[in-house]
Order: C-alpha cells, then sequence, then structure tokens
C-alpha cells in the first residue's frame, strides 16, 4: 500500500503551512489537528469576507492567534476500494477507522503509544468506551455512508 492510498496516520496526514505575518504566534507551531477542508473557511476568515453557508470545516484563525488553543475538532479521511469504502475519524489522541461500516474490520490506534499505528485497539474491551466514543463521531461525522438502496 503506497501514494497516500490507506487510511493509515502516514498516508492520511498531510503537511500544512499557513503563513500571516501580521500574527503576533508567526512562525509557531499548533500541534492540533486539522483537516484541508478547513482552508477555505480560514482563507474567507483571513479576508475577513462573510462565510458562505454551504461550506464545510472551520476557520483555523484561532489557532494562528493561539497555536495551542483548545480545538475539538476531529479530523476526517475517506478512502474507496473497489470493495468497500473506509471511513477514518482522527483527534488529537486516537484514530479510529471502519471499512464498510466495520463490516469489514474496524481499528483503534493510540496515537500518544503507538504513534506508528502497530497495534490495534479497536477489540480490547478495555478501549470499548473510546470505541464508542470515536464511532459516534465517525457516524455522525461529515462523511457518512451512502444510503442503503
Amino acid at each position: 500500500m503506497w501514494a497516500k492510498g490507506t487510511l493509515f496516520e502516514v498516508s492520511a496526514r498531510g503537511p500544512l503551512l499557513i503563513a500571516d505575518p501580521r500574527r503576533a504566534c508567526a512562525g509557531q507551531v499548533s500541534p492540533r489537528v486539522v483537516q484541508y477542508l478547513d482552508l477555505y473557511p480560514t482563507l474567507v476568515d483571513l479576508c475577513a469576507l462573510p462565510p458562505a453557508p454551504w461550506t464545510e470545516g472551520r476557520p483555523l484563525t484561532p489557532l494562528l492567534d493561539r497555536p495551542e488553543a483548545p480545538w475539538d475538532h476531529p479530523a476526517y479521511t475517506v478512502q474507496t476500494r473497489n470493495w468497500a469504502v473506509g471511513r477514518s475519524v482522527r483527534d488529537e489522541h486516537w484514530r479510529y477507522t471502519e471499512w464498510d461500516e466495520g463490516r469489514r474490520g474496524a481499528v483503534l490506534f493510540d496515537h500518544d503509544h503507538d504513534p506508528h499505528e502497530t497495534r490495534n485497539l479497536a477489540a480490547d474491551p478495555s478501549h470499548a468506551a473510546t470505541v464508542s466514543r470515536l464511532q459516534k463521531l465517525l457516524r455522525d461525522g461529515p462523511i457518512r455512508p451512502s444510503p442503503k438502496a
């Protein structure tokens, strides 16, 4: 698996640099999880334009002002294979992925202790609450499964 064609962190993650020299925090790094979907709302906000009601994502300007600001907005990723759709949700600690709404498998990775995603914790009973929370985020989030015909 290569060419950014998986839902593993090494594939789903990409670089993002925003430079606004007007900001007091210019040049600082933010550890927050964001998604490319946030770029358009950020540019609209930086240009002081009214937000379009149809946009998804949220402006990253709070993080440009305070890189360590609280941020409770996960990132979503979707990947299709000829046999199923995989969807993933990532917060600052966890990545949870389901293939075909979990029918073809689910994985949970703890990025604080396993940044290379080598140990699937999805079936570990001690992580059931985490799986349930992330599963709800995934199923209620912006990348919803297609309705069945």
